[in-house]
């Protein structure tokens, strides 16, 4: 009777077991998956004219208005990318300075080739490939170089 009992209690807990899964499984293809962007398209970040004229009631007047403000924004946008380019550029000279302070000049030549290599493969590879951990293959006779130091 006590075996029967344990017996129960054992299948009663694989079968909830089970049914988690399922359910975990079922609500992430239905519900989940449904509500997340797909990938490689990413969600306006902001309402064109064309939705803010439809859902606002936009006069045509209001509507131009609204495509000039767009306009000038996104020449502010545009100075401001540039802005931002040319002083990522500072900072990445920069480093590459001070890198260079501390290797020798046979280190440097090394260096000034592993970045052209890296930058050749970085213009090779898609937009959305580039924001992912770049995992160089690095060979193992340089990976024992960076532990001995």
């Amino acid at each position: 009777m006590k075996d029967k009992y344990k017996l129960w209690v054992a299948l009663s807990m694989i079968v909830v077991f089970c049914l988690g899964i399922v359910v975990g499984v079922v609500g992430d293809r239905a519900y989940l998956k449904k509500n997340r962007p797909k990938p490689g398209k990413r969600p306006e970040p902001f309402p064109t004219v064309e939705v803010m004229a439809r859902e606002l009631l936009l006069t045509p007047e209001q509507k131009e208005r609204m495509k000039e403000v767009f306009r000038q924004s996104e020449a502010r946008f545009e100075a401001f990318g540039k802005e931002t380019h040319s002083r990522l550029q500072e900072l990445r000279n920069q480093l590459k300075t001070d890198i260079d302070s501390v290797l020798t000049p046979e280190q440097q030549k090394k260096m000034q080739e592993m970045m052209d290599r890296y930058m050749e493969k970085r213009k090779k590879a898609p937009s959305d490939r580039r924001r992912q951990k770049d995992k160089d293959q690095i060979p193992p006779s340089e990976k024992n170089k960076g532990e001995n130091r």
